[in-house]
């Protein structure tokens, strides 16, 4: 039986790295917003290679934000800790063998590199997989095809082939496509942990659920925990209908109102407003403006945030 599966359910909350005014990285922010988050009941924290700004980073400041979420944490939430996207195998296995050493609980391995066919994939997580005993996720997103042709989806044959890897234990479900999503879902709910899916929302949970997804990517508990955590609460005594509520009456208005100006900025912005961290972003992200400020302190107002 897979040791994660009955503990990584709920939210899990993808954590932006904070920046001060001349655009280092904000340790002391995110440590006290790790803390914020396990105290008002997130038992599930996450650097990502998106939200978590790991593109904008050197590889030693994200050993470093990977500590810290870890330190916050305290063993009080289930910490997942990710490479970034670029590196070699041996870059990925350094970051593996940190993740275990600092003391997290999985490691979120990102595979940087064109598909060149199902074998040199797996054998780039099997290395990973053979270095550690940390428990392992798959950053599972479409591979640019190195042979021509659209997109690659990780196979469903893969995915099992590699949740046959005692260690690796699951997937961060990020396919961008419902469809196959569903068959991920459907084919690894038994034997692998799924975070799905990417975007943020719980409405991708309303459908995941059913098929038997646990775990889901947190959007709105960044900054309102406790509301992610009664949808959850809802969709697991069957109260579709206050889970469809907080979708539908606040969930899908805020994103429609914000994500134009693009949902990591406003996310920052948000955060920032909520005076959980300042709203800094390293160039070159998009600096928050005035108007954006604007625009996401109405929607805070507007769910009583602010």
């Amino acid at each position: 039986m897979n040791r994660f599966i009955e503990k990584v359910t709920g939210p899990v909350i993808p954590l932006p790295t904070p920046f001060t005014s001349s655009f280092e990285v904000d340790h002391e922010a995110l440590y006290s917003y790790v803390q914020f988050l396990v105290s008002n009941g997130i038992s599930n924290v996450m650097t990502t290679v998106g939200t978590s700004r790991f593109n904008l980073l050197s590889e030693s400041e994200v050993k470093k934000v990977n500590e810290t979420v870890v330190k916050a944490a305290d063993g009080k939430a289930i910490t997942i800790v990710a490479n970034p996207t670029t590196g070699g195998t041996a870059s990925a296995v350094d970051f593996a063998r940190h993740a275990e050493k600092i003391g997290a609980d999985l490691f979120l391995a990102y595979y940087p590199e064109r598909y060149y066919g199902e074998e040199n994939t797996f054998q780039y997580f099997k290395t990973i997989h053979d270095s550690v005993g940390i428990g392992i996720l798959i950053h599972e997103m479409p591979m640019r095809n190195g042979m021509g042709g659209g997109n690659v989806q990780y196979s469903i044959s893969l995915l099992e082939r590699l949740m046959e890897l005692k260690n690796i234990v699951g997937v961060k479900e990020e396919a961008l496509d419902a469809e196959y999503s569903n068959k991920v879902v459907a084919a690894l709910k038994d034997k692998a942990v799924i975070i799905g899916a990417g975007g943020g929302m719980s409405r991708y949970f309303l459908r995941d659920h059913d098929l038997g997804s646990k775990a889901f990517l947190g959007g709105l508990g960044n900054f309102s925990p406790r509301l992610e955590l009664d949808f959850f609460e809802a969709m697991m005594k069957g109260d579709r209908e206050k889970a469809g509520r907080i979708v539908n009456e606040i969930e899908l208005p805020y994103f429609n109102k914000v994500v134009p100006i693009g949902w990591h900025p406003a996310l920052k912005i948000a955060l920032n407003l909520k005076g959980l961290i300042k709203e800094f972003e390293r160039p070159p992200m998009k600096q928050p403006g005035a108007t954006d400020r604007e625009l996401v302190s109405e929607a805070l107002r507007a769910n009583g945030w602010l």
